[in-house]
């Protein structure tokens, strides 16, 4: 759907960046190749998809914010399996002893493989959720005449985290503000935090309810054929890099399988 072809009174959802404003199924799209092509040719290849994630989150002006998303998640889980893998598979070659442990070189050599992978296929997730905000998402969704009930479910996936963050961060300010140390050593730190799971937990189930009152006043189960406000536009160049990254994905497979075969 472009300007001109968009229905009256139907408003275009669009982003001033180029490459947020491509369409949400154009980034998953994307997202899908890069992480089917990290998968074939090893650790030069996730490398090489590495790469092009950071070099389409520059150019979608999401750096910061997908290097804070993807840091505390996709990288700490990567670094966690390699030092647990090269401490407790037993193997022949010792690289250092800690304490009763042994780090071996097999158990280093089977994290790295299976971190590599996990790399490969979060990041390109990681980058398709900065660069496509989840409003764009959910209009792109219900275009594609996906469930409303399905469509409810990957949005609220989505925003679990960021609405839970914010619900933390204001329960710690109501706890700085009577007087509750919070910003000490770590320790301190874990200590604040235990108290704030309990309303956290009771704002999440009561937010639940709320949601549900909100989808049913404005007829979430209502049948029937159903008129949209918003759209997400579907251009041309949209079209092309889709059927573009299709392609290269089939002859990145097709060359992978002859490299097997021979």
């Amino acid at each position: 759907m472009t300007a001109a072809t968009r229905p009256a009174g139907v408003e275009l959802v669009t982003e001033p960046n180029p490459v947020r404003n491509l369409n949400p199924t154009t980034v998953g799209v994307g997202a899908f190749v890069l992480a089917v092509v990290s998968q074939l040719f090893g650790l030069w290849s996730v490398g090489a998809v590495l790469l092009a994630c950071f070099v389409v989150a520059v150019a979608a002006g999401r750096l910061r914010r997908f290097v804070k998303a993807w840091a505390p998640t996709v990288l700490l889980l990567s670094a966690v399996i390699v030092t647990l893998q090269t401490l407790f598979i037993p193997g022949e070659t010792i690289l250092v002893r800690v304490w009763i442990l042994d780090a071996t070189l097999e158990g280093f050599e089977r994290g790295v493989t299976f971190a590599q992978r996990i790399m490969g296929v979060a990041t390109p997730i990681v980058l398709a959720t900065q660069v496509s905000s989840r409003r764009r998402v959910m209009i792109e969704l219900e275009r594609r005449r996906l469930p409303p009930k399905a469509t409810y479910v990957v949005v609220a996936a989505l925003n679990l985290i960021p609405e839970m963050g914010k619900q933390l961060s204001t329960i710690l300010d109501a706890q700085r503000a009577r007087g509750v140390e919070t910003d000490a050593n770590w320790f301190v730190r874990v200590r604040a935090f235990v108290p704030t799971l309990i309303p956290l937990i009771l704002t999440s189930v009561l937010s639940v309810e709320e949601k549900a009152l909100a989808l049913q006043s404005r007829g979430f189960m209502v049948t029937g054929k159903k008129t949209a406000l918003y759209a997400v536009a579907d251009t041309r160049t949209d079209r092309v890099l889709r059927a573009a990254l299709l392609v290269l994905l089939v002859l990145v497979v097709a060359g992978r399988i002859l490299l097997w075969a021979w």
